[in-house]
C-alpha cells in the first residue's frame, strides 16, 4: 500500500506538470502564468530563443520528470526492512518503484503530452514573433552595416539627410512601441535585451546624422553670409567715372538676376535649422547668432538693391552725355588721322620708306585702340538705351591707313629687294648661280601689277608714282638680270663675259672660280650696251647645258650595252644590225653632227663615246 501511494503521488506530480503547462488552454483558467521565460534575439538567418527548445525539453525531461521517479524511488520499503524480516522465511521479492513507474503506460502518455506541449509552444511562439523579423530585423541589419565615418564623408543634399532623419526618427518610435513581452503557452517571450540592442543603433545614428546636418547649416550659413556680404559691398559703392558707373549698371543688373538665387540660398539654410529644431538638436549660440546674420544680410541686400537702382536712375542721364562727348571725341580723332594721311612724309615720294611704314604701323596700332573704345563705347550705348555708332569713320581711317600702309610697304619692300637681286653675290662658293630668274621676274611682274592698281585709283598720288618707277627702272635691268642669272653659265662663260665688258674680277686664292661679285659691280662697265653679245654668250651656255644633259643619258642608256655590228658590203664600212640598231645609228648621227659644229668645249668627252661605236 505504501508503494502503491508512493506510485501514485509521482504519478500526480506529473499530471500536475502537465496541468500547469497547458493551463493556458483552459477557459477555466484566464490568468494562467508561463513557466519558463526565453529571450528573443536576431541572428544572420532568423530569430533565436534562449534557452532554445532543446534546453526547455532537457530541463523537464532530465530534471524536473527524472527528479519526481528519483523522489519516488528513494521513498521507503518497509516489507523490507530488518524488522520486518522475521516475518517472512527468507528475502521478499517484487518489482522497484522504479521498473514499476518506467513501465507504466499511463506515466509515458503523460511525458509524451509535456514535450508535446513545449514543442507546441515554442511553434506558436516563433509564428508570435514574425512580427519582430518584420519590423526590427531592418534595423539590426542597419546597426551591423552603418559607418558612421564613411556616411559623413559622403557629400549629401539636405533632402537626403532629412530623408535619413526621418527614418531614424521613425525607427526609434517604433522601437518605444516594440511589444517586449508575449505569453506563448508556457513560455514567456521577452524582447527587451532585443529592444535595448536596437535602441542605441537609432540613437547613435541619429544624433550622428544631426551632427553632419548642423555642421552642414554651419557651413552652408557662412558661404552664403560671406557671398551676400560682398554683393552688399559691390552695391554699396558710388562711382563717378563712366567705365566705373557702366560696371556697376551690369552689376546690378546681374545682382538682381540672382535676387532669387540668394533667396533660396538663404531659405535652404533656414530648412536645415527648421529640421534641427524638428529633431530636437541644440544649435551653438555663436550659430544662430551667424543665422540672424545671414537673416539680416539679406534684407541689408535688398535694400542696396532698391537705392542701388535709385543711384543709377539719378546718374543715367548726366553719364550719358558723357558717353555722347567720348564717342565725339574719338571719330574727331580718327578725323585728324585720316588728314594728317594727305599731308607731310606719308605723301611726300622722297620720304624714307622705312621710316614712314614704321609710324604708319604705329598709326594703325592707334587706329585699333580708337575701334576698342568705340566697340566699348557701343555697347555702354546699348545698356543705356541710346543709338549706336555707325562706325563709319572708323572703317574710313582704317582703309586710308591701310591704304598708304600697303603702298609705302611695297615701295619699302620692293627696294630692299631689287637690292638684294643687284648687290649680293651672283655665284655661290661652288661657282653655281645663286639667283632664281623665274621667281625674280614674277616678284617684278607682282609689284608691276600693284603698281599699275594703285596708278589707276590715284593718279596724283606722288607716291604712286614712285612705286611705279621703282619698278619701272628696274625692269630695265631685267633682261641683264636674266642674263646674268642663266644657271647654264660655266666659268668659261664668265671669262668670256668679262672679256666682253672690259671687266676685271679677282679669282679666289686657290685660283679657281672668282671671288664674290654683284650686278650692281658689273653695271660700271656699261653692261646694257653689250646686251646682245652678253646674250649670244648665255644662248651659247644654255645650248651647251641641254647637249651635255643629252650627252649625260646618252652615256646612262649606253651604259652596258653591246653593240653587233657587221660589214657593210665590201665598202670596208661596218653597221649596226638589227632594227633597233638603226635608231641608234641615227642618234650618233645627230650627236656627231651637234658636236662638230658647236661642242668644241665638250671634246673631252668624245673618247668615251667612241669605245662604244
Amino acid at each position: 500500500l505504501f508503494v502503491e501511494g508512493v506510485i501514485k503521488s509521482a504519478v500526480c506530480s506529473v499530471e500536475e506538470l502537465l496541468a500547469l503547462l497547458t493551463a493556458h488552454k483552459q477557459q477555466t483558467d484566464k490568468q494562467a502564468k508561463a513557466l519558463f521565460q526565453v529571450f528573443v534575439s536576431f541572428e544572420p538567418k532568423g530569430l533565436a530563443f534562449a534557452p532554445n527548445e532543446s534546453a526547455v525539453l532537457e530541463e523537464i525531461n532530465a530534471n524536473t520528470l527524472e527528479g519526481i521517479i528519483s523522489i519516488a524511488q528513494g521513498a521507503p520499503r518497509l516489507l523490507f526492512m530488518r524488522a520486518f524480516a522475521h516475518l517472512y522465511g527468507g528475502k521478499p521479492s517484487g518489482l522497484s518503484t522504479l521498473n514499476i513507474l518506467r513501465s507504466m503506460p499511463h506515466l509515458t502518455q503523460l511525458r509524451a503530452a509535456i514535450n508535446q506541449t513545449v514543442i507546441d509552444d515554442f511553434t506558436a511562439a516563433r509564428d508570435a514573433v514574425r512580427e519582430l523579423d518584420v519590423g526590427y530585423r531592418k534595423i539590426w541589419d542597419f546597426g551591423r552595416s552603418w559607418d558612421p565615418d564613411a556616411y559623413a564623408a559622403q557629400p549629401r543634399s539636405l533632402s537626403e539627410i532629412r530623408r535619413d532623419l526621418v527614418l531614424q526618427r521613425n525607427w526609434k518610435a517604433s522601437l518605444d512601441r516594440m511589444k517586449t513581452n508575449m505569453a506563448v503557452g508556457c513560455l514567456q517571450v521577452d524582447a527587451k535585451p532585443l529592444r535595448a540592442e536596437l535602441v542605441p543603433v537609432t540613437a547613435a545614428a541619429l544624433e550622428r546624422i544631426k551632427l553632419l546636418l548642423l555642421n552642414m547649416a554651419r557651413q552652408a550659413t557662412l558661404a552664403v553670409l560671406d557671398d551676400i556680404t560682398a554683393r552688399i559691398q559691390m552695391l554699396a559703392a558710388r562711382p563717378t567715372g563712366l567705365d566705373e558707373f557702366v560696371n556697376y549698371m551690369v552689376l546690378h543688373t546681374a545682382q538682381l538676376d540672382d535676387r532669387k538665387l540668394l533667396s533660396s540660398q538663404v531659405g535652404q539654410v533656414d530648412d536645415m535649422y527648421e529640421s534641427l529644431a524638428a529633431h530636437e538638436q541644440k544649435v551653438p549660440t555663436a550659430d544662430q547668432v551667424k543665422h540672424d546674420d545671414l537673416t539680416e544680410a539679406l534684407a541689408t541686400f535688398q535694400l542696396q538693391l532698391t537705392e542701388g537702382k535709385e543711384f543709377i536712375a539719378d546718374n543715367k542721364e548726366s553719364q550719358s552725355t558723357t558717353l555722347t562727348a567720348n564717342v565725339s571725341s574719338v571719330n574727331e580723332e580718327l578725323r585728324g588721322v585720316i588728314d594728317s594721311l594727305h599731308t607731310g612724309k606719308y605723301v611726300d615720294a622722297s620720304s624714307d620708306p622705312d621710316d614712314v611704314v614704321s609710324d604708319l604701323e604705329a598709326m594703325l596700332q592707334h587706329i585699333s585702340g580708337l575701334g576698342e573704345a568705340l566697340g566699348l563705347y557701343n555697347q555702354y550705348l546699348g545698356l543705356f538705351d541710346a543709338a549706336t555708332d555707325d562706325l563709319s569713320t572708323l572703317m574710313m581711317a582704317e582703309k586710308e591707313a591701310n591704304g598708304r600702309y600697303q603702298l609705302w610697304r611695297s615701295v619699302r619692300d620692293f627696294l630692299e629687294q631689287s637690292r638684294a637681286w643687284t648687290e649680293e653675290p651672283i655665284l655661290d662658293d661652288d661657282g653655281l648661280v645663286l639667283l632664281n630668274v623665274e621667281a625674280v621676274r614674277q616678284e617684278v611682274e607682282d609689284y608691276a601689277a600693284k603698281a599699275y592698281k594703285a596708278a589707276k585709283a590715284n593718279k596724283d598720288d606722288q607716291v604712286v608714282s614712285r612705286l611705279k618707277d621703282v619698278v619701272d627702272d628696274f625692269k630695265e635691268l631685267l633682261p641683264l638680270v636674266e642674263e646674268l642669272g642663266n644657271p647654264a653659265l660655266q666659268e668659261r662663260h664668265w671669262i668670256e663675259m668679262f672679256n666682253i665688258i672690259g671687266a676685271d674680277i679677282a679669282t679666289n686664292e686657290d685660283g679657281t672660280g672668282f671671288a664674290p661679285f654683284s650686278i650692281r659691280q658689273l653695271l660700271q662697265f656699261d653692261l646694257l650696251e653689250q646686251l646682245d653679245k652678253l646674250q649670244v654668250v648665255g644662248a651659247a651656255a644654255s645650248k651647251e647645258a641641254g647637249l651635255e644633259k643629252a650627252l649625260a643619258k646618252m652615256q646612262s642608256d649606253w651604259d652596258g650595252v653591246s653593240f653587233r655590228v657587221v660589214e657593210y658590203k665590201d665598202t670596208g664600212t661596218f653597221v649596226i644590225a638589227g632594227t633597233d640598231e638603226v635608231q641608234v645609228g641615227a642618234t650618233l648621227v645627230l650627236v656627231a653632227v651637234c658636236l662638230a659644229t658647236v661642242l668644241s668645249p665638250l671634246n673631252t668627252r668624245l673618247p668615251g663615246l667612241s669605245r662604244h661605236s
